[in-house]
């Protein structure tokens, strides 16, 4: 019940609360932040949530320590660590449509659950990223904004671009 209580004051108020930036934000980010937890379940420290994110009812979400998410964010069926810093407008899809049957047309043949994502810690997701389902974004990672994550990403690789592909290691 405390879950659906908090989704419901998340999703009709505390998600169109202004950002952190604007006069007495820190306290919108405050109660945008007690209401993810809620949802959640979880127990983590030091979270800051801007406006706009959507987590679904959250039960598919965890969230680590330390962890940034920004405005417009939508994310789905995935495990987040530590000291991770999500830029504006990511996506992380968590379904999608079956197009086996080309005898049906797609509409008609229902969804399916993709397997979940795992943002491991410290990593930097930069803007517009696409992460896909079931991708690993290894520790200490950083996606550039605007990729598209199709595969696993190894710990200390920096990718970009659509597909992603790596553009360095940091160490």
């Amino acid at each position: 019940m405390k879950r659906i209580v908090s989704g419901i004051l998340y999703y009709l108020i505390a998600s169109h609360l202004p950002c952190t930036y604007f006069p007495l934000g820190r306290l919108f980010t405050k109660i945008r932040t007690c209401c993810v937890r809620m949802m959640t379940g979880s127990k983590c420290l030091h979270l800051e949530i801007e406006s706009g994110v959507f987590i679904g009812n959250g039960r598919d979400v965890s969230i680590g320590n330390h962890v940034q998410i920004n405005e417009n964010c939508r994310l789905r069926n995935v495990d987040i660590g530590n000291y991770v810093m999500i830029a504006p407008e990511v996506m992380i899809p968590h379904s999608g449509h079956n197009y086996e049957d080309v005898t049906k047309p797609m509409i008609f043949q229902g969804a399916r659950n993709y397997a979940k994502t795992i943002i491991e810690d410290d990593v930097w997701v930069g803007s517009r990223a696409i992460i896909m389902h079931g991708v690993r974004l290894g520790t200490g990672s950083i996606v550039a904004a605007g990729a598209v994550v199709v595969k696993d990403v190894g710990q200390y690789t920096i990718v970009g671009g659509n597909p992603a592909k790596e553009i360095k290691k940091r160490k």
